[in-house]
């Protein structure tokens, strides 16, 4: 019946021949991968190539997924820890203990219990046009720029508006608190902080007064004049924008024109910073730090123990550190090579290696801690590391070798295509990294 319905479907050899090699593609993708295994002790998985995927373990996470369009992850060691996403990244869904998270799109709900045992408080955002939810209690709700009154958003609380920006009123947390209040924002503000008063019609006139400091702005910012009263720092400073700024006082001297293309300021403590012009080029020392900074193109710092440098920043970045327990090096090229290294020291000064990574972009990656052991894998496609919502959902699909090897095992486990190839090497403990190459600590 199937061969006469195939012969009815194809009506020359040459589509014949190309259906039965479709079929057999299908075959190769969907049936061979599929693999049952027992992982080691208290470790089940079970796969369908990078489609599917159940595994349990009771050491690690608990992970369902139907790729790309459902994943699902639990923590073995506080079940309550959990994480869902459908078709990521249009929604994902978090649980940590009683408190719940979730976005679809751009919008997002947060529960911080959802048991309400000892809070009731939720909060829904469709950013920037709608939030609403309670807090401590109380309901609040927001449409911008019609009106809103919201607790709190991103680093400010009691966040008020009506018809923004005709009425802006916010204050920020901390103990350093400060209260905004601004009508026609930015122009007319009156703002009300502890020990300072200030007020302004920007950018026309503005003052400000503090306990150990005053000034006040002309046409900002073209006229702008500073006292300093602090302990230890006390003197002046002016800028007639751009031509020219000067500070003086007593730990203090510095001028630039320009501003802020070209500088020059030295402290009584040791230090001095060069900008010719800024940010092109700057040079900044003191007793503890060397800086050289050409823009992004090329820079090297020394500060205590930190070493570094780097080329079209952030692209090319080398960086040092080594202090009296611990050594670390990180190098990268990115997103085309990365590698990092953490080493510990002992009472006796032997050092240990504790972590390292390298990744060449986009071909192979390998991890090793001391607390996860070894992975490794290839291809990896994602130019940002272990991002676990990408790990879950579409990492399957262009892993097509991956290894590992368990803390204090001797064995590595290999696996080509989802687990359709298997197999173990003995290379012996993972500890003959534990010990730094000739010449890393020069």
């Amino acid at each position: 019946m199937v061969a006469s319905a195939v012969s009815q479907l194809c009506y020359t050899n040459g589509m014949k021949r190309m259906f039965e090699r479709m079929v057999l593609l299908l075959a190769l993708l969907f049936l061979l991968p599929m693999t049952v295994a027992a992982e080691g002790a208290g470790e089940t998985r079970f796969r369908l190539g990078p489609f599917f995927e159940w595994r349990s373990s009771e050491e690690r996470m608990e992970t369902f997924a139907i790729l790309p369009f459902f994943a699902w992850e639990r923590s073995r060691i506080n079940a309550r820890d959990t994480d869902m996403e459908v078709v990521w990244p249009l929604t994902h869904f978090g649980w940590r203990g009683d408190e719940y998270h979730s976005r679809w799109l751009i919008a997002f709900y947060e529960d911080r219990d959802v048991t309400d045992r000892t809070t009731s408080d939720w909060s829904f955002q469709l950013p920037p046009l709608w939030m609403n939810g309670t807090d401590k209690g109380n309901s609040y709700w927001g449409l911008f720029p019609i009106y809103g009154h919201v607790p709190r958003m991103l680093f400010l609380e009691d966040f008020q508006w009506t018809l923004f920006p005709l009425w802006l009123r916010y204050r920020t947390a901390g103990s350093r608190s400060i209260y905004r209040e601004y009508i026609l924002w930015p122009f007319f503000s009156l703002k009300h902080d502890p020990d300072v008063t200030r007020w302004g019609l920007w950018p026309l006139f503005g003052t400000k007064s503090e306990p150990d400091f005053d000034s006040f702005y002309v046409a900002w910012p073209f006229y702008q004049s500073y006292d300093y009263h602090r302990r230890n720092h006390n003197g002046t400073g002016w800028m007639l924008w751009p031509l020219w700024m000067r500070i003086d006082t007593d730990t203090e001297q510095g001028w630039g024109t320009l501003s802020p293309l070209f500088s020059y300021q030295t402290t009584t403590d040791g230090a001095m910073r060069l900008r010719a012009p800024w940010p092109l080029f700057e040079r900044y020392t003191d007793p503890k730090e060397s800086t050289w900074m050409f823009w992004r193109f090329w820079g090297m710092t020394h500060r205590g123990t930190r070493d570094g440098w780097w080329f079209l920043h952030p692209i090319t970045v080398s960086q040092r550190q080594k202090t009296e327990n611990l050594y670390t090096r990180r190098f990268r090229v990115w997103p085309f090579y990365v590698t990092e290294e953490n080493h510990g020291y002992d009472f006796a000064g032997t050092p240990h290696l504790q972590s390292r990574h390298w990744r060449i972009w986009p071909f192979f990656a390998s991890s090793w801690n001391a607390t996860e052991g070894l992975r490794r894998r290839s291809l990896v496609l994602f130019p940002i590391r272990d991002v676990p919502a990408v790990e879950r959902n579409w990492a399957p699909f262009w892993t097509f070798y991956s290894a590992e090897q368990k803390p204090g095992s001797d064995a590595v486990r290999h696996e080509l295509l989802w687990g359709l190839i298997k197999w173990t090497t003995h290379p012996g403990p993972f500890e003959t990294l534990n010990r730094l190459e000739d010449g890393e600590e020069d």
